[in-house]
């Protein structure tokens, strides 16, 4: 079909459209016309056949029609603005204080990273330490050994401490900050500050050596220089330690003391050998109880340092005193002893065999060498005959609770147990002092000639008869003296105790009744203690 006036045409591709896609208009023939106010796009249903123009026109009266805006296009548009908002927030408080912010009682309210970093590095400013004592002057500037806060890092610890991401809620609160601040250094160059006077302390020391020789000061417990002579130098090392806990704290003054100081080189060896000694006095003992602490005293007068500073031991000025003094101290055989008996009596008693004998030459060697060893220890006596315990630990009784007590006084006998209990007990009759024989007194041991059966006893030889001044025989021998002082039954008497042995005693041994005797022998064992006393 034609139309007058038109021609059918295919729409430009400025103003052509796709409009298979609206409805009713799936297939559509497109006319053009120009009429010179600008371009009718005619549309021309296939249904109806009917045409509907659209115009565009630059100046034409025919306008389209405006839509009503969508019922969520203002909530959606203030959500976009608080957004913008408090991303904004969060972009200014990444590098920037939160309001109302103090840092170690400063406000840093809104300052900004490289505000906090000058704030901090400010505070060295004209910072002087002032180092005095021990031959050291010195003034230490902050720029001398580049001292200073690392701003950056205080920035960012202090930018941390708080959130950006809750801005708005942080915005509103206050908060204190409180940082462990540190300050930094170069501690070689403190070191190289302080060299120049450890040198000249060297030095110092050197001159004084000349006329130094090192002595044993009782005073002070330790060898030093003769006359207080001082060789001490500086120790570089304690000195830069001390300036540096100072600088940790910027502190104005530092003054060093006695413990930035050592002995000189040439004597310190010599006086810290000789001091190792002192403090490695070892303690002595006997059964486990302590008889003595060596004295720093008496080891420095062991001690003697040659002119080259070697040191060497008196070996016999050690021996000597353990053979003298120490032994005085320890040895108990034959000494005078006190103690109470189980019944409440006290007792004294000297001689006998029984008790501590030290070994002077043994001890002296291990003496000497717990001192070379240079550690604390504890030495055990040797010794050439044992007590059970130290004397002086227990008042002067040093066996145990088991023993036989024999009291020529009162001439009676008794045995005691471990637990210190009476065992057994009898009369006795003991040596005839009118004529010389007595039993000796002192504490024994009974002894390996301990026997039981037909034991046939033998006095002295008479020179006029050649015969023995008697023959006796007993059934249980219980000897403490050698073979010739003991314990034994003696069936020739009828009577005991007493004063019976004041003319009619024996020859010196403790005679007992034989059921007693017997009692006796079966209780008692080689080594047992024998203490026979007035």
């Amino acid at each position: 079909m034609s139309l007058d006036n038109t021609s059918k045409s295919t729409p430009s591709p400025k103003h052509a459209r796709d409009l298979s896609g609206l409805a009713g208009f799936d297939d559509v023939d497109v006319k053009k016309s120009n009429t010179g106010a600008g371009d009718d796009l005619t549309l021309i249903s296939p249904v109806t056949g009917s045409e509907a123009t659209s115009r565009q026109s630059t100046g034409g009266q025919n306008e389209p029609r405006k839509r009503g805006l969508k019922p969520w296009a203002v909530p959606v548009a203030i959500l976009a603005v608080l957004a913008s908002v408090y991303g904004g927030g969060v972009y200014v408080f990444s590098s920037r204080c939160l309001p109302n912010t103090t840092v170690d009682g400063v406000d840093c309210s809104l300052k900004s990273a490289t505000e906090l970093a000058a704030l901090i590095e400010s505070q060295t400013d004209g910072y002087t330490l002032a180092v005095s004592g021990d031959g050291v002057d010195l003034t230490l500037t902050a720029s001398d050994i580049d001292l200073g806060y690392d701003g950056d890092a205080y920035a960012d610890e202090v930018l941390s401490a708080s959130s950006p991401w809750a801005w708005p809620l942080e915005a509103t609160r206050s908060r204190s900050i409180s940082l462990n601040k540190k300050v930094g250094y170069d501690a070689e160059k403190v070191a190289e500050a302080v060299a120049p006077f450890v040198e000249q302390s060297k030095q110092e020391a050197r001159a004084a050596e000349q006329e130094a020789r090192i002595v044993y000061d009782a005073a002070q417990g330790g060898f030093v220089l003769e006359n207080g002579v001082s060789t001490r130098v500086l120790n570089g090392d304690s000195a830069a330690a001390q300036i540096c806990a100072a600088l940790d704290a910027l502190k104005p003054t530092l003054e060093l003391g006695d413990d930035c100081l050592e002995s000189g080189d040439d004597f310190s060896q010599a006086i810290a050998n000789a001091n190792s000694y002192l403090a490695a006095a070892p303690t002595l003992a006997l059964a486990g109880s302590t008889v003595c602490e060596i004295s720093p005293d008496l080891i420095a007068s062991w001690l003697k340092i040659d002119d080259d500073l070697g040191i060497s031991f008196d070996d016999n000025a050690i021996t000597k005193w353990c053979q003298t003094d120490l032994s005085k101290q320890c040895d108990t055989v034959g000494t005078t002893r006190t103690y109470t008996r189980p019944d409440g009596k006290t007792v004294q008693v000297s001689g006998g065999s029984y008790g501590w004998n030290i070994n002077g030459a043994e001890t002296a060697t291990k003496i000497r060498e717990a001192l070379q060893s240079g550690k604390k220890t504890t030495v055990d006596i040797p010794s050439y005959s044992q007590a059970a315990s130290y004397a002086q630990a227990n008042g002067g009784k040093d066996w145990g609770n088991r023993y036989i007590d024999v009291d020529l006084t009162e001439q009676h006998a008794r045995m005691y147990d471990a637990s210190g209990a009476l065992i057994w007990e009898t009369d006795v009759v003991s040596g005839d002092t009118s004529k010389g024989h007595n039993t000796p007194c002192g504490v024994y041991v009974m002894n390996s000639y301990r026997a039981q059966g037909d034991v046939e006893l033998r006095g002295k030889i008479d020179p006029e008869t050649n015969e023995p001044e008697y023959i006796s025989h007993v059934d249980y021998w219980m000897p403490f003296i050698g073979n010739s002082y003991a314990l034994h039954d003696a069936n020739w008497r009828a009577k005991f105790g007493g004063t019976i042995y004041e003319g009619n005693g024996s020859h010196g041994c403790v005679n007992l009744p034989a059921e007693k005797a017997k009692e006796l022998y079966g209780l008692t064992q080689i080594g047992d203690v024998v203490v026979v006393h007035q």
